[in-house]
């Protein structure tokens, strides 16, 4: 006896209609142009021409657009190899980067500091993710440090502690959304005897 994989007809085309809805959509998606988080929508992820969520490219730009709209950024060194920074990206960092709460706040840029990849750093140069992250003393991944308009570091999370770790992030995406407007508080000085981004 032979049994026909084939689904019967109706069956194909219920399942077609909500699949070819998703298909439009993301194809209009795909070429819809990018509006500016300054609109009214919030749920848009690119602030004229910079990303909400990206990899470390141009860091002048980052800073240029940090400053006239006085936000800070939150940077994320992980690694290829790091099962840690693959954990804190799942559970923690995609779920923020889709979060409307959190867009418009702030921009995250990632470092992969075993990438090949280089970015244009401050001073205009070419940069190594890896000396990169030396110069700012990050000494094992998952590393997440924040930085003030001009630059400064004003926060950071160190390791992976799944259990607290939203905590963490509420806490630093907060303080760095304060200190953005004002570095005079306490809070704001806490580590700048550490290296910044100048």
């Amino acid at each position: 006896m032979t049994v026909s994989r084939r689904l019967p007809l109706r069956c194909l085309s219920a399942l077609s209609r909500p699949l070819g809805a998703l298909l439009l959509a993301l194809g209009l998606g795909a070429t819809a142009p990018a509006i500016a988080a300054d609109s009214d929508d919030s749920a848009m992820a690119i602030y004229g021409d910079v990303r909400f969520v990206d990899h470390l490219a141009d860091l002048p730009a980052d800073l240029a657009w940090m400053q006239k709209h006085d936000k800070p950024m939150m940077l994320f060194f992980h690694a290829s190899y790091c099962g840690y920074c693959q954990k804190i990206d799942d559970e923690f960092l995609i779920p923020m980067r889709l979060d409307p709460e959190y867009q418009g706040r702030l921009i995250i840029r990632r470092v992969q500091i075993d990438s090949d990849d280089h970015f244009i750093g401050v001073d205009g140069e070419m940069k190594e993710p890896a000396a990169f992250a030396d110069e700012l003393d990050v000494r094992g991944v998952p590393y997440v440090l924040f930085f003030s308009p001009d630059g400064e570091r004003i926060g950071e999370i160190t390791g992976a502690a799944p259990a607290f770790y939203n905590h963490y992030l509420d806490r630093n995406v907060d303080r760095a959304e304060r200190c953005a407007k004002d570095m005079s508080p306490g809070e704001c000085r806490e580590f700048i005897d550490q290296p910044g981004l100048k």
